[in-house]
C-alpha cells in the first residue's frame, strides 16, 4: 500500500507496525481456572472510531478502555494525506468509541489530543498506567507522510492530560517500542536503539545496532538468560538487516547478530512469542521488489535455531502489513495486504497458528479488509481491530470502522461441553482416547490436555488433575 507514499529516512517509510501480546487466553464463560484452546471464531462489527485512520496505534489502559492515538486520514479533494492528533477511547462494555475521557483520578471529562499530529509512531502502556508515545511522522501533505520527529508525549489516565516527554536522541519512524518487565521501554529503529526509564523520566544514551532496520518486528524474550535476564529480539526490516535476527541486551547495553537468518529478507513482517518461548515469524515484503512473501518460521532463541514451517493457507501471493496477536500457544493474524507486480490489494484475511500442531487454520474473513490497522487483545479473549485501509477503486482508503474477533474456545478437559470440569467429562475423554480419529475436532482439542497436538496416554494424568484437583 505504500507505493504512493514518499519514503522517509533512507527508504524506510512504507508502513506502521503494531504488535500486541497476551500471555494466555482465558475462557470467556468464566472458567478462568482452566486453559482454553482456540478451534475457530467469528467476526462481529462494533462501534466505529471517531475518525477514519491508518498508521495509528492502540493499546489497553488499566481501567479496561482501549486508547487510540494519531494516524493519518485521506482528504479526498484535493487529494492529500492529513496527519492526525486525535485520541479516542473504546469501551469494550458498550462497544463504543469516544474522544471524551473521564480521568481515573477524578474530575470532569476531558478531550485530550496529541500536541504533535503524528503517524507511524509507537504507543506503549507503561506499568504505572501512563501511555508513552514516541516519534513517527508529522505534517503529511499530498502523497508525503511528512517529516520524522524525535518528540515524545505521555498520556496520564489519572488526569486525562497529555504532556511532553523528553525527546529521543534521534528522529524515528516505523520503529518499535518494547516494554520490559522492569518498566523500561526499549525503542529501536534506523541505526540505533535507546531505553526510556519512566522512573527517572529520562532516556539512556543511544547504542548502535549491528544492522540498520525499520519496519521490523521486535519481540520481548523474558528471562532468556535466567531470572531477570530479559532480551529483545529484532527480526528483519528495511535496511541492511532484512534477513537477520538481532538480540538486544538492555542491561549490558549491547546487541549481537544471531546465527539464524531468514530464507528471504523482509520488512513489514509480523512476529510474536508463543508460550513455549519460541517466536513465530510471518510474512513480509521483499525490500527490493515490494513483493509480499508467504513464509513462516519458528525461531528457538535458546538454541538460536530457526525452522521454516507451513505458511498461512490460501495466501499464495503472501501478505504484509498484517496484525499479529499472540495468545499463549496460539498466534492470530489479521488483514494486511498483498503486493504482486507493484499492485497492492488490501486483505480481509485471518488465520491462526497452533504451536502444538505446527499448523495454520484459516478463519472466516473479517467484515472488511484492513491494511495498516491496529489490533488489541482484550482481557476477555476477544480481539479488537480498528481502522486501517480498505481498497476503493485502487486507492487505499482509511476507514473508521472497527470489529471484534470472538474466538470459539474449548476448555481443556471439558469433553461434554458444559463449561465445567468434573467426572461427567470422563466418558467423553475415554471415548476420545480410544478412537481419536473418530472424535470431533472439538473433542480432540478438549482431550489434548497436555497441548502437544496429540490425544494419547500422556493426556490422562493432566486430565485427572484437572477434574480432581
Amino acid at each position: 500500500m505504500r507505493r504512493f507514499l514518499t519514503r522517509a529516512r533512507v527508504g524506510f517509510m512504507r508502513r506502521c507496525e503494531f504488535r500486541i501480546s497476551l500471555a494466555l487466553l482465558v475462557c470467556s464463560s468464566g472458567c478462568g481456572f482452566a486453559p482454553a484452546a482456540i478451534i475457530g471464531g467469528s467476526f462481529v462489527a462494533t462501534g466505529s472510531d471517531t475518525t477514519p485512520r491508518f498508521f495509528h496505534r492502540a493499546g489497553l489502559l488499566p481501567n479496561g478502555l482501549v486508547i487510540v492515538t494519531g494516524g493519518m486520514r485521506l482528504q479526498i479533494s484535493p487529494a492529500s494525506l492529513i496527519s492526525l492528533n486525535a485520541i479516542s477511547f473504546y469501551n469494550p462494555a458498550t462497544g463504543t468509541f469516544s474522544n471524551s475521557f473521564l480521568p481515573t483520578g477524578g474530575g470532569a471529562p476531558v478531550t485530550p489530543v496529541l500536541a504533535t499530529a503524528r503517524s507511524s509512531h509507537t504507543q506503549t502502556t507503561l506499568l504505572d498506567g501512563r501511555v508513552l508515545v514516541t516519534g513517527g511522522v508529522t505534517g503529511a501533505s499530498g502523497t508525503s507522510p511528512g517529516t520524522s520527529v524525535n518528540s515524545v508525549e505521555i498520556f496520564d489516565p489519572q488526569t486525562g492530560l497529555v504532556s511532553a516527554g523528553p525527546s529521543m536522541n534521534s528522529a524515528r519512524v516505523n520503529h518499535t517500542a518494547t516494554l520490559l518487565p522492569d518498566g523500561r521501554v526499549v525503542v529501536t529503529g534506523f541505526s540505533t536503539w535507546q531505553i526510556f526509564d519512566p522512573a527517572g523520566h529520562a532516556w539512556s544514551a543511544e547504542f548502535a545496532l549491528q544492522r540498520g532496520r525499520a519496519e521490523h518486528a521486535a519481540v520481548l524474550l523474558p528471562d532468556l538468560t535466567g531470572p531477570g535476564g530479559h532480551r529483545v529480539l529484532l527480526v528483519g526490516g528495511a535496511g541492511n538487516g532484512a534477513d537477520t535476527l538481532e538480540l538486544l541486551d538492555p542491561f549490558g547495553m549491547v546487541s549481537s547478530l544471531r546465527s539464524a537468518t531468514l530464507v528471504v529478507g523482509v520488512d513489514d513482517l509480523a512476529a510474536g512469542r508463543l508460550d513455549d518461548g519460541r517466536v513465530l515469524i510471518v510474512g513480509g515484503q521483499n525490500p527490493g521488489t515490494g513483493q509480499t512473501v508467504n513464509r513462516s518460521y519458528l525461531y528457538d532463541p535458546l538454541a538460536d535455531v530457526i525452522v521454516e514451517v507451513s505458511p498461512p493457507p490460501n495466501r499464495t501471493d503472501g501478505l504484509a502489513d498484517h496484525e499479529l496477536v499472540s495468545l499463549g500457544r496460539f498466534a492470530l493474524i489479521f488483514g494486511g495486504e498483498q503486493e504482486v507486480g507493484g499492485t497492492d490489494t488490501e486483505l480481509s484475511y485471518a488465520a491462526f497458528f497452533d504451536r502444538a500442531t505446527g499448523q495454520w487454520t484459516q478463519l472466516p474473513n473479517m467484515t472488511q479488509a484492513r491494511d495498516d490497522a491496529a489490533a488489541v487483545a482484550l482481557p476477555d479473549g476477544r480481539v479488537l481491530l480498528i481502522g486501517g485501509a480498505v481498497g476503493f477503486f485502487g486507492i487505499p482508503l482509511p476507514t473508521s470502522t472497527a470489529e471484534l474477533f470472538v474466538p470459539n474456545a474449548v476448555v481443556l478437559g471439558d469433553l461434554n461441553g458444559d463449561g465445567q470440569l468434573s467426572a461427567a467429562d470422563v466418558p467423553g475423554m475415554v471415548a476420545t482416547l480410544v478412537s481419536p480419529a473418530g472424535a470431533t475436532p472439538r473433542d480432540r482439542c478438549a482431550a489434548d490436555v497436555d497441548e502437544n497436538g496429540r490425544v494419547d496416554g500422556d493426556d490422562v494424568q493432566p486430565f485427572v488433575s484437572l477434574i480432581a484437583p
